[in-house]
């Protein structure tokens, strides 16, 4: 019998901005992150509303393209609105998003040379039965399609 859990979306996302990463290696397929003294990757409050990363690939006459994605979403009482404006303030620099499925692997999109950017912003529903929170949009193109994510 095979223990995989097959089960998707992801259990938790994390970013880490651009200016916070010391070291960013890719050996085959796994990624090799340290972050600068004082920083670390920042937890983002999923609470199971969140979507795996979309990968597509693009074939072009340098070789294959990876477009990657991410729609994260969070309710309102997950975050407070200053992290809200710290998020948005630093997605124009740049990050990764290490973030991991139910079978317990931990993925990285994006790198340091081919980082992911974004939006955060506040939506409200229109009817009671819709998402009101915040919607993390990421996307960028790499050289690398979803990398798993490793250690020293």
């Amino acid at each position: 019998m095979n223990g995989m859990n097959n089960m998707g979306g992801i259990l938790f996302a994390e970013l880490l901005f651009l200016s916070e990463i010391k070291l960013f290696a890719i050996h085959l397929d796994t990624a090799i992150v340290e972050a600068k003294p004082g920083h670390g990757f920042r937890m983002l409050p999923t609470v199971n509303v969140s979507e795996s990363p979309t990968v597509t690939t693009q074939e072009t006459d340098a070789g294959t393209e990876y477009k990657l994605s991410a729609l994260i979403r969070f309710p309102f009482h997950a975050l407070r609105y200053t992290e809200y404006l710290g998020i948005k303030n630093r997605l124009t620099e740049g990050c990764i998003l290490r973030c991991q499925d139910a079978a317990g692997n931990k993925y990285i999109a994006g790198t340091d040379r081919f980082p992911l950017f974004g939006a955060i912003e506040m939506v409200i529903g229109k009817k009671t039965t819709d998402f009101s929170g915040f919607e993390l949009k990421l996307s960028g193109t790499s050289l690398y399609p979803l990398l798993r994510s490793g250690s020293l």
